[in-house]
């Protein structure tokens, strides 16, 4: 990836970490409303270095066009939290400052979309410890996650969603018009992971729930984490070890919890996937899988503290 010349287009953003002698150094950082990077004035690990994703006005609005690109160099460590959960707001019509010339179609003008490319150099870390996105009642979202790596790269990619707003008793809970997410993981040019979720209503919109509704409940969260790089031998050799001792019972009720574990390229990395009845029983089970992975040792209290205080 070249460092980036000329001014941004809206909603572009650019992020390079390499190292400044032993300490984690930003080598470039640029970003464009809506887009807003935040990194952090105080110290942390010497090799590993801090970035905050935000949009202005706290959460993304329709026809939102997000771009993101990120280079992690030199062996160096990048850890990308957010503040809160990223807000999806309903699609309205019209145009917008971030949409390009096409689509012609009102509906696809309107939807906010999110792309993030990524490559990791080899001996150099990516922690993508996002909080989840929330999207609001007919709203439309979609964001496309790509990360190339060498053999001897790490990542930690966590993506989840819950089911909507939450606000004085009076729910939300998939009433949005439209959810994508795609993630690819490339390994020295070779794509070992291609994960997709699409939740989209079919319905005319006149009855009380989504066509999607009945696929989802009774879960209100759904989580993703995909492991690759020997930095994460110590979390697929737990999820591993975890996922070998579950003995699942036939019960009248739906499990508050689910979850699962699958392997990805012989054993050096892996997906895991949850769902639960509360967003705050899967924040829990991240937590836990995180940390008995040794994520806190390699990034530090403080950082571990901020991903999921």
């Amino acid at each position: 990836m070249e460092a980036q010349s000329g001014r941004l287009l809206p909603g572009e953003g650019v992020i390079q970490l390499g190292k400044l002698g032993s300490q984690a150094s930003f080598s470039d950082l640029q970003f464009s409303y809506p887009l807003k990077l935040i990194v952090p004035a105080r110290h942390f690990f010497d090799s590993i270095g801090c970035a905050y994703v935000l949009s202005y006005g706290g959460g993304l609005v329709a026809g939102d066009r997000v771009k993101l690109s990120v280079e992690v160099t030199q062996g160096s460590g990048l850890v990308l939290l957010t503040q809160g959960s990223t807000k999806v707001f309903k699609t309205r019509p019209g145009r917008y400052l971030t949409e390009s010339a096409q689509p012609d179609d009102a509906t696809k003008r309107s939807a906010t979309r999110q792309l993030m490319e990524v490559v990791i150099h080899p001996d150099s870390t990516l922690f993508l410890l996002p909080s989840p996105v929330t999207c609001f009642s007919k709203a439309s979202y979609s964001q496309r996650q790509s990360f190339k790596l060498s053999s001897s790269s790490s990542l930690i990619l966590l993506d989840w969603y819950t089911s909507g707003r939450m606000s004085h008793g009076v729910g939300e809970e998939w009433q949005f018009a439209r959810y994508r997410s795609q993630n690819e993981v490339w390994v020295d040019g070779r794509r070992i992971a291609r994960d997709v979720m699409l939740l989209e209503d079919e319905s005319d919109g006149k009855g009380p729930q989504t066509s999607y509704y009945e696929r989802v409940e009774p879960y209100s969260c759904y989580a993703s984490i995909i492991f690759f790089g020997p930095a994460v031998a110590p979390i697929l050799s737990y999820l591993q070890a975890a996922f070998s001792n579950i003995t699942q019972y036939k019960q009248s009720r739906p499990y508050s919890l689910l979850w699962s574990f699958s392997e990805l390229e012989k054993g050096k990395g892996g997906i895991a996937r949850c769902a639960a009845d509360t967003t705050e029983s899967v924040k829990e089970w991240i937590v836990q899988v995180l940390q008995n992975g040794g994520i806190e040792d390699l990034i530090g209290k403080d950082l571990w503290r901020n991903a999921f205080s």
